[in-house]
């Protein structure tokens, strides 16, 4: 064998190892919104990239956010509200900035809601006083200022209600399915709150605005949040009439640790292909590919997404 030989044989194997490159994507446990839409993104990359993605479920956020800092996983998603908080050592990442975040992609508006029994007897969010709410929220600490900004926008705080320490999402879930707990809280559209529902004969979401302040007590708690519209829709359990609901801006997260060349080809190859996205779920009905670049001010992006971002000429930064 000659040199060229040899060399063309090593080209062969690197590309070939460059084309296997594999990246961890973290995210929420099986049954949450997220692990299902990470599910789908993960397929679409490995459908139109040369990486695979392998989704890693935790049980929250609290775990999350330094597996990526720690260079442990690569990609995440969640709301950039606790992502930034993570980045800058803030609320229950106080004196341990997880300095190592970067925006990749933003999504689009997450939304969440307070459920109740379809025939509970309670019909706003200030009539909670006094029943039993979820709390802590121990695996899941980002869930803490969403159910607090939600209390608030009915003018009520946690010293109003029972409180009950849960440990995420899912679990709080299970214990309100139980009878355990008086509302869930979880993400619109989710499995679980279908699931929820069928078990206990219906579900009903609670209104956020029936105080002419609701927004601005809401935004008291987290800046990012905002009020947007859900409308009725087979796949969206408990929501019959056009409700608005408490969101955040969902964002792909990337360790800055991760080269340019793959944090390149993961935006390229969700922001390219819509259509395979919301072939996997309808939530990504919601996706604005022109919005993909959205400059995110409190978690700087990763230069590999400003590059891409740049050539397509939507980056706003």
């Amino acid at each position: 064998m000659n040199i060229k030989t040899v060399f063309a044989a090593a080209a062969a194997a690197f590309a070939t190892g460059a084309a296997a490159q594999t990246v961890g994507f973290a995210t929420l446990p099986p049954g949450s919104i997220l692990h299902a839409q990470a599910s789908v993104i993960a397929k679409v990359v490995q459908d139109h990239s040369k990486l695979q993605v392998r989704v890693i479920g935790y049980g929250g956020d609290s775990a999350i956010l330094p597996s990526v800092n720690s260079k442990k996983d690569d990609f995440w998603i969640l709301d950039v509200g606790e992502s930034a908080d993570a980045y800058h050592g803030r609320g229950t990442f106080k004196g341990k900035p997880q300095t190592n975040l970067r925006t990749a992609i933003t999504m689009y508006g997450f939304q969440m809601a307070f459920w109740v029994r379809k025939d509970s007897n309670i019909n706003s969010i200030a009539e909670l006083k006094g029943k039993r709410v979820p709390s802590e929220w121990v695996q899941q600490t980002g869930v803490v200022p969403h159910t607090t900004a939600v209390l608030a926008a009915g003018g009520l705080t946690y010293n109003d209600v029972v409180k009950v320490p849960e440990v995420n999402v899912v679990r709080a879930a299970d214990d309100f399915k139980a009878g355990k707990l008086d509302l869930l809280f979880f993400a619109v559209g989710a499995p679980k709150v279908a699931e929820v529902a069928a078990s206990v004969g219906g579900l009903r979401v609670l209104p956020m605005n029936p105080l002419p302040d609701s927004e601005k007590r809401m935004k008291s708690v987290r800046e990012e949040y905002y009020f947007s519209t859900v409308n009725p829709a087979p796949y969206i359990a408990g929501v019959d009439k056009p409700s608005p609901v408490q969101t955040i801006d969902v964002v792909i997260g990337v360790g800055a640790h991760v080269p340019d060349e793959v944090v390149y080809q993961f935006v390229k190859a969700m922001r390219e292909n819509k259509k395979d996205l919301v072939s996997g779920h309808p939530n990504f009905n919601q996706f604005d590919e022109k919005e993909a670049g959205k400059p995110q001010p409190t978690l700087p992006h990763h230069p590999g997404a400003v590059k891409y971002f740049k050539e397509v000429g939507i980056w706003r930064g």
